[in-house]
């Protein structure tokens, strides 16, 4: 019977170690490999967030921008109407304040022929044709009453004799 050639069996033995060293050398790698990958895998994730985020911000900052923008917009509209309805409302306190003078003193007037003071139409614009005395409401007929009631803003309904009575209420006559 042959005998076992322990110097063959020792070769083996230690090619068999070399070979398990390798192998333990070549999956510690392809961990490491792994690993790395994973890592490298981690790493795209992070830059792909970070680009959404920036992406995200910078959407946030045109939304911001178009807001600022129509918010500057609306207050320029705003002060704009502002200032109009400043305006319209100066002009009806004017005309208010010397129709009221105005109907002061008319208020005044003593006698038919006595002059009177013109007032503002809702235009803030003397009446044109605005009679000039007591006698001459008298002499007006519906037409050229209702159009003097109109510029004055006031109804033009009822009977010719309540309108000239409207008429000369608004004018500060007394009774005339």
């Amino acid at each position: 019977m042959a005998q076992p050639d322990f110097k063959v069996i020792n070769a083996s033995m230690t090619s068999l170690r070399t070979a398990a060293t390798e192998l333990d050398n070549v999956s510690t790698e392809v961990v490491n490999k792994q690993n790395m990958e994973a890592a490298n895998v981690v790493n795209q994730l992070n830059q792909i967030q970070e680009q959404i985020l920036n992406q995200i911000e910078e959407q946030m900052r045109r939304m911001e921008q178009r807001i600022q923008g129509q918010i500057g917009q609306m207050e320029q509209r705003m002060q704009g109407q502002m200032g109009q309805m400043e305006q319209r409302i100066l002009t009806q306190m004017s005309r208010c304040e010397k129709n009221n003078l105005a109907r002061l003193y008319n208020s005044r007037i003593s006698h038919e022929t006595h002059q009177l003071e013109p007032l503002y139409s809702i235009g803030n614009q003397i009446i044109g044709d605005f009679p000039s005395t007591s006698a001459d409401i008298h002499a007006l007929d519906a037409a050229g009453v209702e159009r003097i009631l109109r510029e004055l803003g006031l109804p033009v309904t009822g009977m010719l004799s309540d309108k000239k009575k409207r008429l000369r209420r608004h004018i500060g006559l007394m009774v005339l």
